[in-house]
């Protein structure tokens, strides 16, 4: 039965939701709505005393609220704040993020940085995986609409980088040259450079020389396939690694390696971390998480060492050869599990003065925030995409005699709710 309501929505939480209460008292949660806006509701589920509802009509709506820059389904798939001004987004992604830090861990930092605005507030995405579904014996390419498994067929996606999207065309008009296929990973870079990842349906997933060399016709700026079949890698053609620069330095990222879809905001959010460390060249850092070494490598720059562990052998790989590439001789990588590979770490008695923590979205692991501890360093730069999970590691951080000096907010998705931000803790003398 679906409850009809009016509600006045009275701020917005992690996750972008609204929350209101009904008549009876009862919590809330609605999306596509603004604080302060009277809106008629249906409330459309129900799950341990908690009702979801989605909006029916905005009878007051808040100044706030702007017509979205995109244009239908097809081009704001991904974009869940379109209905939302940019200067706004801002506001409300710091605000949501200081209540969950105070609410959840009861700290506030002794100083808050305004959040970083993004230099591309659109088609900033490098990086994106698309659902491939057969359709009337054509191969379509695009999202599930959200709760559904309804594809949505993207066509000049609002955030999606212009090569994704000139590469999505290209895919399209050469599909039949394909196997059926579950997914295609297009991964872009800023130098101009284009990767796709396919996934086969089947058993097996023969090179396909014919579709790669279609798509180089049409799209130059593609360097390179790789089919898997049944998530095994099956072939590649052309060339694997993109190019990606930072800090005066080239990284490459081989064949789907993790790297930010936001390049130029990832170097303000570097210029943040680098800022927090705030290093002489004395000192040994630690980067967990450390991917390809983004981190790592400006951290051993300006450090007398920099030690980055991370458990995908792949992006261990890239950074030794990213170390090497630069010529940086005072990195050493670890391919492990953080758990397991901190304990050598601490055996041989190490003694980082800083280091920085960049977990999943899960956040670090007890275990992992124990051996930190154990570490004893005097600084923790806590790079972090869900307030959550960074209040309850900072709280336990916090118990341990680490006060949360500096935040800084960071917008890396613009016209989304996700809010990514760098936290400083300093052990109290």
């Amino acid at each position: 039965m679906i409850e009809s309501a009016r509600v006045r929505i009275e701020k917005l939480v992690h996750g972008g939701e609204g929350l209101a209460h009904l008549e009876n008292g009862k919590a809330v949660f609605v999306s596509g709505v603004l604080p302060g806006e009277l809106v008629r509701i249906a409330v459309v589920s129900k799950r341990k005393g908690i009702f979801a509802a989605k909006p029916l009509e905005v009878l007051e709506p808040s100044p706030d609220r702007v017509d979205p820059p995109c244009g239908g389904e097809k081009q704001c798939t991904g974009a869940t704040w379109p209905f939302i001004s940019y200067p706004a987004q801002l506001r409300l992604k710091q605000e949501i993020l200081l209540e969950t830090i105070a609410r959840s861990a009861g700290l506030h930092a002794m100083r808050t940085l305004p959040i970083l605005s993004s230099p591309h507030k659109d088609h900033y995405r490098l990086r994106t995986q698309f659902t491939a579904r057969m359709k009337d014996g054509t191969q379509r390419f695009g999202f599930f609409r959200q709760g559904s498994y309804d594809l949505v067929e993207v066509e000049n996606g609002f955030l999606l980088h212009p090569l994704i999207n000139s590469t999505l065309d290209a895919v399209r008009k050469i599909a039949e040259s394909l196997p059926p296929l579950a997914e295609m990973h297009v991964n872009a870079s800023p130098a101009g450079e284009v990767h796709l990842l396919l996934f086969s349906e089947g058993d097996s997933f023969r090179p396909a020389e014919s579709f790669f060399a279609k798509l180089k016709d049409l799209l130059p700026q593609v360097i390179g396939i790789t089919g898997f079949a049944r998530k095994k890698r099956a072939f590649s053609l052309g060339r694997n690694r993109l190019s990606l620069d930072v800090d005066g330095m080239t990284l490459h990222a081989t064949e789907g390696n993790f790297f930010q879809v936001n390049w130029d905001q990832n170097k303000n959010m570097l210029r943040t971390v680098l800022d927090f460390a705030d290093l002489s060249g004395r000192e040994t850092v630690l980067d967990l998480y450390c991917g390809i070494g983004n981190f790592t490598l400006p951290l051993a720059k300006r450090a007398k060492s920099a030690i980055g562990i991370e458990s995908g052998f792949s992006s261990i790989d890239d950074a030794r050869s990213n170390a090497t590439l630069n010529g940086l001789n005072n990195t050493e990588f670890i391919a492990d599990d953080l758990q397991k590979g901190l304990k050598p770490l601490i055996e041989r008695k190490l003694r980082p003065q800083v280091i920085v923590l960049d977990p999943p979205r899960a956040g670090a692991t007890l275990t992992t925030l124990e051996r930190i501890l154990a570490l004893l360093p005097k600084k923790i730069v806590y790079v972090s995409c869900n307030p959550s999970t960074l209040a309850r590691d900072l709280k336990f951080l916090h118990l341990f005699g680490y006060r949360l000096d500096r935040l800084q907010p960071v917008d890396m998705f613009p016209w989304t709710y996700h809010i990514e931000c760098v936290a400083e803790m300093v052990r109290s003398e």
